[in-house]
């Protein structure tokens, strides 16, 4: 198939196609018209321009068969399903590795790797050595992995001490600069909700160095990462601290989960409680207020984890990597100065 077919059955012209599927210029098409561009061009298995131009001179006997790559949700089922981190990152990958001539055959969570009678048909079905980890992965696990996979990637907010290639956005550092932000704002009986990682360590460090009283009333840490996690876990908090008056949510989605318990108890954000998440996802923008939120560049991630991962099969490096991404504080309508 052809740009001029893609764009046909689009309806849409051919150097909207090529923008999108050659270049992956993000301002050619909106979001939607971008997914279905993609979505034909895979149907149909379209070359781009640069898995072709990597072929032209290759032995007549070289397979055009695209290579196949594995994707894991190193999470709970129950923390992926509503939360577009994930879909982001998933779909920069995706998306990167169809330009390379890989296709992203299977994507699985944490819990197959429990059930070889579950993974073994997979993979013997649509061999790859290539495996990109997304999420809050325990490092323990990849002894357990290599078994499965020779060429493996980690994609996440959590530095790990851990012998694979890394593409992060430090949430330990990005705690860090947000209760030091909230601390600026004036306040100081600052909460926390989230779990046992990078930003409850940052979380603890930073108050601790800000001479404040490291409190466990102010952290809630024993819940999943979803809108119900952190509607549960606001309530939990502002039963245990009733004085908060600012909180750091581990995601978006908890903050969302955040401000609707506020809601219910009738506290104002950010009249009463000032409220931050973390990815800053489209979705922070549809709330009232409109959320507070930190950054995170996770398409860039996505994209980036799929070049690594194939410099590394191509032999262009042999050192395990990290890149570490920047971030920032988007302020919006749920923080307020003391």
């Amino acid at each position: 198939m052809s740009l001029k077919d893609i764009a046909a059955e689009v309806g849409v012209s051919i150097s909207t196609v090529s923008r999108v599927l050659n270049t992956g210029n993000t301002s050619a098409a909106s979001k939607e018209l971008r997914r279905k561009i993609w979505e034909v061009a895979k149907q149909q298995g379209y070359m781009p321009n640069l898995a072709a131009r990597q072929l032209q001179g290759s032995d007549s006997h070289r397979s055009l068969k695209p290579k196949s790559l594995y994707c894991l949700f190193a999470v709970a089922p129950q923390e992926t399903k509503d939360d577009p981190f994930y879909t982001k990152i998933l779909e920069s990958v995706e998306q990167e590795a169809f330009k390379h001539n890989y296709i992203l055959q299977y994507t699985f969570s944490a819990s197959a790797l429990e059930s070889p009678n579950l993974m073994s048909p997979i993979l013997s079905a649509t061999p790859s050595d290539c495996l990109i980890i997304i999420g809050r992965f325990k490092a323990e696990t990849l002894h357990q992995l290599e078994a499965y996979f020779k060429k493996i990637i980690y994609v996440g907010l959590n530095i790990l001490d851990a012998d694979c290639d890394q593409i992060v956005c430090d949430s330990y550092k990005i705690t860090c600069s947000v209760v030091n932000y909230f601390y600026s704002q004036g306040h100081r009986k600052i909460g926390f909700i989230g779990s046992n990682e990078g930003r409850m360590r940052g979380y603890r460090e930073t108050v601790k160095s800000l001479n404040l009283p490291v409190d466990d009333r102010y952290i809630i840490s024993d819940m999943f990462l979803s809108m119900d996690g952190g509607y549960q876990g606001m309530l939990r908090l502002l039963d245990s601290a009733p004085d908060v008056t600012a909180v750091f949510c581990a995601n978006d989605m908890v903050s969302i989960g955040a401000l609707r318990a506020c809601r219910d108890r009738n506290i104002r954000v950010p009249d009463d409680i000032s409220l931050i998440g973390c990815n800053d996802v489209e979705n922070v923008q549809y709330t009232s207020p409109m959320l507070s939120s930190v950054h995170v560049p996770l398409e860039e991630m996505g994209k980036m984890a799929v070049r690594i991962l194939l410099d590394r099969v191509d032999g262009g490096h042999s050192s395990k990597l990290k890149v570490e991404f920047p971030y920032s504080i988007i302020k919006r309508g749920s923080c307020k100065k003391l």
